[in-house]
């Protein structure tokens, strides 16, 4: 009869923090242009807006918006404000999960170098510019 007991031996040991230090890496941008915008939790709010501001005068057909964990408040607050002082622009939103990698550099001589993945929440808000649609179907 087989052994169905699990080998501890081939199980990865959790990583002590104490023997590592976590730096970690920029996160994936799945999009890139002149009308897409990336939220942090320390970018400055004036100048999103700003620059949101400029994208809508040059009658942009559509502004994306990324913002992931605690920054999600400050990029919902800032497509609401576009919206606000723009009423052509429409909201719509996708919820997504990213995945983030940390290095674990070794604090001790006995450490060695390894990786850990973990997962975020992220939001994707993309304002459209209701306008530029109907002037395109007439």
């Amino acid at each position: 009869m087989a052994d169905n007991t699990p080998n501890r031996e081939s199980k990865k040991e959790p990583v002590n923090s104490s023997k590592h230090t976590r730096v970690p890496r920029q996160p994936k941008k799945p999009e890139r242009g002149e009308n897409v915008l990336y939220v942090s939790s320390k970018t400055n709010f004036k100048a999103q807006l700003k620059k949101c501001s400029k994208l809508t005068s040059n009658r942009e057909n559509e502004i994306i918006i990324y913002c992931m964990g605690a920054a999600i408040q400050k990029g919902i607050l800032l497509a609401l404000q576009i919206c606000e002082e723009n009423i052509a622009y429409k909201i719509h939103t996708n919820t997504l999960t990213t995945e983030l990698i940390d290095d674990l550099e070794p604090a001790v001589d006995d450490a060695d170098y390894d990786i850990q993945k973990r997962f975020n929440s992220a939001l994707r808000i993309k304002l459209v510019n209701t306008n530029s649609l109907v002037s395109t179907t007439a």
